[in-house]
């Protein structure tokens, strides 16, 4: 592409063509001169572009024709008598009105647009799309250079955008564009969908359109695009696999509906983005209204009037009270000096997950998240909940020096303890793993001494100057030391305060009315209780658009209210053709429906839907299951003893029906919810299960034997308990050497 030269005088020989003032030439690229013009008729500002027919190529001759006969068919009014193709001296001139403002390109070299300016760029630029899709025009170069804004007000001491339009239609495409042109690979690299690009083996249509605009909202909000590499290919690479950041993870503070929108708009699939210009403008409106409305953050269940041809992700649902109170929870602990232990417990699938990664995103960027994951079916190490927490302490202090400084400074001579106790922590804290150097006393207080350690360090992190926030998923398998922890912490917050909240997250049914998790009296407790049948609806239609009445009527009926199950079940539907697309819309087999149906147990529709991958993929997620719930995908394919090639298909598409999740790079697996894994670990006899964890035991015991807790808990599930003992005996020693031994 040649570049564009902006802004330069009118060469003197084309002062006037065809009646026109040439005043100012606005671009140059490919031969084709674009000038802001003025009719010597009656005064009026025109924009032409001009190019010399000896100098050009037919194609981009042919592009003019193109853009000329597109402009015609979108204008409307006065506008359409301006539109001119003509041909004078040897030279093509294309005439059209011009659309008084600036670029959205030269507005943004100011900085970031407000939120409501953004949704008024939205908007403006969507109905321009809408309004060309309906006439089977693609525009194929949506960016800021190509959107023209009219500013107002005062906002932030810049104006705000009053009216935005979309133009520059030479790129465009339709049914009258010359064959040869209609799929050549046009745009520019930075707002190019992936498969406009080539990068994906998919249609190029509308969609592409709408991820140019995605990008487009991402720099209005952030002051840049979300892909920003060193070169061309690297750029592209990134639109093909690199994640789009999270706007709100990035401190840019706007609505989290405004946020999502930008998400789905940016998929990578086509099939996952919003499937119309329209379905994005129903949002962006909703969105506008209430803010119109004085709402700071208004509700809107993204892509509830879309028209989907393949599902999406679903959205979040029916827990907004719950988490505005975790979040009010949050603030008044760093507020006022009022943090404390909150119970948050819900049914297997009831959405306790969803709702603390919604509740982590909406965390200010300087806060520290701290994650820590139980784990069932897996060796159990001391302290386990908290190996995430830990992590995430470390890496945090390893780039912010002054914090480990202070968190140093505030522990004391609790390090030595705490060190003993988690020695992931001795490279910030000091001391040697084990406590080696610290004289710790009585190791018959051990146990005490660690708990009392490791509260005063989660007091200390509440004296640090970011926001502290601990988030623990799955406490029901949480071990006694931990769980004894957690309420000696709470003791001493009731005692002398502390900002810091932890979320401790449970499972209802495996949490008795006697466990150790229902005696602390913590600072709030949350339940998330079942969807009703609406929420199972909005669910649905964020996933797919609207859906026949018998098919949401299966989804609800054998989710029984669990969000988890509600998209399970929808995706069952699309993968066993018992839920289609078709030119109408989503439309229902009844006699495969009616098989589904059957399916009354939510185990046995989770097996039904594993049942569909091919079976060597479904032995080697068993096979990754028995290893946990996360696994290491070189020794799962050993294990199972499969083609590495087969084995990335079956993963792959096990993972395109959101089964497992893949990191390539890690070289690991997880699967997406523990329903799934209880599935896969079901379907296997006692025998098999056990010749799996010998395999496994052996494997580990071949490359790594200091890795005690797996090998202990592997031999001891393969019932050979002679080779499990001496792991057991390492592992029990290593645990007393943390003061853990439960």
């Amino acid at each position: 592409m040649e570049p564009e030269v902006l802004g330069a005088p009118a060469p003197s020989d084309v002062l006037v063509v065809g009646g026109f003032r040439c005043d100012r030439r606005i671009k140059i690229g490919h031969g084709v001169e674009t000038f802001v013009a003025t009719d010597l008729r009656n005064g009026r500002q025109v924009v032409i572009k001009r190019a010399v027919e000896a100098d050009v190529s037919d194609d981009v001759k042919a592009r003019l024709e193109h853009e000329a006969e597109v402009l015609r068919r979108l204008a409307s009014g006065p506008d359409q008598a301006l539109i001119s193709l003509t041909r004078d001296g040897g030279c093509i001139h294309l005439v059209q009105p011009l659309v008084p403002g600036v670029t959205l390109a030269e507005r943004l070299r100011r900085g970031p647009l407000s939120p409501a300016s953004t949704v008024e760029v939205g908007l403006s630029v969507l109905t321009s799309l809408q309004h060309a899709h309906d006439h089977q025009v693609l525009h194929r170069d949506v960016k800021p250079a190509n959107v023209i804004v009219g500013e107002g007000g005062a906002e932030d001491g810049e104006g705000a955008v009053m009216r935005a339009d979309l133009v520059d239609f030479g790129f465009a495409r339709s049914a009258s564009l010359e064959p040869n042109l209609r799929e050549e690979r046009v745009g520019t690299v930075r707002y190019v969908a992936p498969e406009a690009a080539g990068l994906l083996a998919r249609t190029v249509d509308e969609r592409s359109d709408l991820y140019s605009v995605g990008i487009l909202l991402f720099e209005c909000l952030a002051g840049r695009p979300p892909f920003e590499g060193p070169d061309v290919r690297t750029v592209l690479q990134q639109h093909l696999s690199a994640p789009v950041p999270r706007l709100t993870a990035m401190g840019v503070d706007l609505p989290r509906a405004l946020d999502a929108v930008v998400q789905r708009l940016l998929r990578k699939d086509p099939a996952e983005r919003y499937q119309s210009a329209g379905a994005a403008l129903a949002d962006l409106s909703a969105i506008a209204e209430g803010m119109e409305r004085g709402v700071a953050d208004p509700t809107v269940i993204i892509g509830l009037h879309d028209r989907g041809h393949a599902l999406t992700e679903p959205a979040f649902v029916a827990r907004d009270a719950e988490l505005a109170r975790l979040a009010g929870l949050i603030s008044r602990g760093r507020e006022m000096h009022r943090g404390g232990l909150v119970l948050l417990e819900a049914e297997s699938g009831g959405g306790k997950t969803r709702l603390l990664d919604e509740l982590a995103q909406r965390m200010p960027p300087d806060a520290w998240v701290l994650r820590g994951q139980g784990v069932e079916e897996a060796a159990q190490r001391p302290f386990q909940l908290l190996e995430g927490v830990v992590a995430e302490i470390g890496a945090r202090c390893r780039s912010t020096p002054e914090a480990a400084h202070d968190l140093r400074h505030r522990v004391g001579d609790r390090a030595g303890a705490i060190v003993a106790a988690v020695p992931q922590l001795a490279e910030i804290l000091g001391g040697s793993a084990g406590g080696a150097g610290h004289d710790l006393g009585p190791e018959a207080y051990g146990e005490t001494r660690s708990i009392a350690a490791l509260s005063a360090m989660l007091g200390a992190l509440g004296e640090l100057s970011p926001p502290v926030v601990v988030l623990l998923d799955d406490c029901q398998w949480a071990d006694g030391p931990t769980l004894r922890l957690l309420a000696d912490w709470q003791a001493s917050v009731d005692r002398r305060g502390n900002s810091v909240v932890v979320v401790a997250a449970f499972r209802s049914e495996e949490v008795p009315p006697d466990h150790a998790l229902r005696a602390i009296v913590p600072l709030a407790s949350i339940t998330l209780s079942r969807l009703r049948t609406d929420d199972v609806r909005t669910l649905v239609e964020s996933m797919a658009g609207p859906v026949p009445a018998d098919a949401l009527a299966t989804v609800s009926n054998l989710s029984e209210g669990s969000p988890f199950m509600a998209s399970a079940v929808l995706r069952g539907l699309v993968e066993t053709g018992a839920l289609f697309d078709s030119p109408t819309g989503w439309t229902v087999d009844p006699e495969r429906l009616s098989d589904v149906q059957t399916s009354r147990q939510a185990a046995l529709f989770l097996l039904h839907r594993l049942e569909l991958l091919a079976p060597a993929t479904v032995h080697l997620l068993s096979v990754g299951a028995v290893l946990g719930k996360e696994f290491d995908l070189k020794l799962a394919i050993e294990l199972c003893g499969q083609d590495p090639a087969r084995c990335a298909q079956g993963l792959a598409e096990a993972s395109r029906r959101r089964i497992v999740w893949v990191d390539e790079q890690a070289g690991r697996a997880r699967l997406l919810h523990d329903k799934l894994r209880e599935a896969l670990l079901g379907r296997l006899e006692i025998g098999h299960r056990q010749s799996l964890h010998l395999l496994a035991a052996e494997a580990i015991e071949a490359v790594d034997a200091d890795r005690v807790f797996d090998l202990a808990y592997h031999f001891d599930a393969a019932g050979r308990g002679a080779r499990a003992v001496p792991y057991a005996i390492r592992a029990a020693e290593l645990a007393r050497s943390r003061h853990s031994l439960d």
